[in-house]
């Protein structure tokens, strides 16, 4: 990947990527602040490592393993103390009516491993082969995890009176 100089190249994994990323930290932290955490820090990682890149495809699947990895790795952090601030607290409100927001705060209340192949194939629109090698789990896995992740959802979205 010696296309560019070092300093173009993460300007431009940077720009094409960070949303990709900052999406599903939040996924998984359904925290803004430590998604840019997680974000500066999967890009701290990349520059320590663009040896190990091999092409634009690993790229992305070698990103979106190290932003899961790490936000798992932050929630995992049993001293961490999780708060809201009413900023937070007031957008979070606000924002309920509208349904896609909803669906993702439904699909945040999966467990991890269900909410991360769910968000991947709706949300980044990963085909099952892809969520499979970025996550290194089977595609077998991979179908199973969404096959009852979209149960759980439903279970979920019933409860809480969801109307699309």
């Amino acid at each position: 990947m010696e296309l560019f100089s070092a300093d173009d190249f993460i300007t431009k994994v940077v720009n094409e990527y960070s949303d990709t990323i900052y999406r599903i930290a939040l996924n998984i932290t359904h925290s803004p602040q430590d998604s840019f955490d997680i974000c500066q820090e999967v890009f701290i990682i990349l520059m320590k490592n663009t040896d190990k890149i091999k092409n634009e495809k690993h790229l992305k699947a070698w990103l979106i393993r190290v932003a899961v990895n790490c936000s798992k790795n932050l929630m995992r952090k049993a001293s961490k103390v999780r708060t809201v601030s009413l900023e937070d607290v007031g957008e979070i409100e606000f924002n309920q009516q509208y349904r896609d927001l909803t669906l993702l705060q439904a699909v945040g209340k999966l467990s991890e491993k269900y909410s991360t192949v769910i968000y991947l194939h709706y949300y980044e629109d990963m085909k099952i082969d892809d969520i499979s090698d970025t996550l290194k789990i089977s595609r077998s896995a991979v179908k199973l995890r969404l096959s009852r992740g979209r149960e759980k959802l439903k279970s979920i979205l019933e409860k809480e009176n969801y109307n699309a």
